[in-house]
């Protein structure tokens, strides 16, 4: 067994599925967290407020005032004093960072530390901007309309409804975001492909032709093609949308009829989650949303980005990407389908790093529907009854790149 073959393994058997969080509950966690915080800072400043206003000695030396006036102190007492509150656990996930990197890879402190600095940075207008005005709202009116609430009560309430509202105007930004950015790729004349899959390692040891035979029969797929495919990934700096992984790369694979090829520069982003059960089964379903947008090249084969010819292209991918080290993976598949319906492919992956250093095949069995989402269950369903195989939510270059 190749050196490759036994990482491989490693990593399956380690963690064959990784699920992103729930983009809501992720901005939810990291927000509540700072806030949390702030929280603290914020409680008990306003319960040493009211304390302080209620005592007999600020009576007397500062003489009454309006209940009025008290609400408004008390309403605004914490979003004040909580923004302390906001870096103290960026600063110790950058410092923890920071000594754990190897020395050989360790960038200087202040790099970790400008990071900690925009993670804050980022709460802390959250908060100025959304958390506060509805907090201020809410802790106001609540001490209108309940006056005999304990005030650390309705701040504490108050506080943590204000944190909801934030993740989920984040989760709805970002979401309106990613959906501008498709549309402007769409305006500089790319294609969008949107599909759902899902992906077994299968073992070498059996025989794809009988695997694919089976499952055409199981599900009516008439039509069968093969397929080679060469792809060249580079790392990105691309953002994260709501938990949608980035990859770039370039892309050719020969076309139907054997007689030429199909060249692309592709923007992909995926999203692996469980599928939702209403009732207890064998298996688990783990189904990859992905969202393909590409520009076809009507060119000779470029080695890089900066070889494309389109200048609007060209200039999206030279900012996407990261560095300048690549990975190759060819593979070639085998596809029984119906176009309206199910796809089932089996690919046999090679990978050639830029070093050129190859390494061995590797096998792997994917389902791709478009909504039919109910259909890819059961096909997923399927499979794992009847052959040997690993789920996994990895990519073939995640597959290829295993350390």
């Amino acid at each position: 067994m190749s050196d490759h073959s036994i990482l491989l393994q490693k990593k399956l058997s380690r963690e064959p599925i990784i699920v992103p969080g729930n983009p809501f509950w992720t901005v939810f966690k990291r927000f509540g967290r700072d806030e949390t915080i702030a929280l603290i800072i914020n409680t008990i400043g306003t319960a040493l407020v009211a304390i302080f206003l209620s005592n007999i000695w600020f009576k007397v030396f500062a003489g009454p005032i309006s209940r009025r006036t008290r609400d408004i102190v008390l309403s605004t007492t914490g979003p004040v004093v909580e923004k302390a509150g906001f870096f103290p656990a960026h600063f110790k996930e950058a410092l923890s960072v920071y000594r754990n990197t190897p020395k050989q890879k360790r960038d200087p402190l202040t790099t970790y530390f400008r990071r900690a600095m925009r993670g804050g940075a980022k709460s802390l207008t959250q908060d100025i901007l959304v958390h506060d005005p509805i907090y201020i709202i809410l802790m106001f009116f609540g001490l209108r309309i309940y006056p005999v609430t304990p005030a650390w009560i309705l701040a504490l309430t108050s506080f943590v409804i204000a944190v909801l509202v934030v993740a989920g105007l984040e989760v709805t930004i970002t979401e309106m975001a990613f959906k501008k950015y498709k549309r402007a790729l769409k305006k500089s004349g790319f294609g969008i492909e949107n599909y759902y899959e899902s992906r077994f390692f299968i073992s070498s040891t059996q025989k794809l032709d009988q695997v694919l035979s089976r499952m055409a029969k199981k599900f009516s797929l008439e039509n069968t093609k093969t397929i080679k495919y060469y792809d060249r990934y580079f790392d990105n700096n691309l953002p994260v949308y709501n938990s949608r992984t980035p990859k770039i790369r370039l892309r050719k694979r020969l076309k139907d009829n054997g007689k030429g090829w199909l060249q692309s520069a592709q923007l992909i982003y995926t999203r692996a989650a469980e599928m939702s059960k209403k009732e207890l089964e064998q298996h688990r379903y783990f189904p990859i949303k992905k969202e393909k947008t590409y520009f076809p090249l009507n060119q000779k084969m470029p080695k890089g980005f900066a070889d494309i010819k389109n200048v609007k292209a060209k200039r999206i991918f030279i900012r996407s990407q990261k560095g300048k080290s690549f990975d190759d993976v060819y593979f070639e598949r085998v596809v029984v389908y119906d176009a309206q319906t199910l796809w089932v492919s089996a690919d046999k992956v090679f990978h050639q790093k830029n070093d050129g250093k190859k390494k061995r095949p590797f096998f792997v069995l994917e389902l791709k529907v478009h909504n039919d989402i109910k259909l890819l269950k059961e096909a997923m369903r399927f499979v794992m009854r009847e052959f040997p195989v690993v789920q996994t939510t990895h990519s073939k270059h995640d597959l290829v790149c295993v350390e």
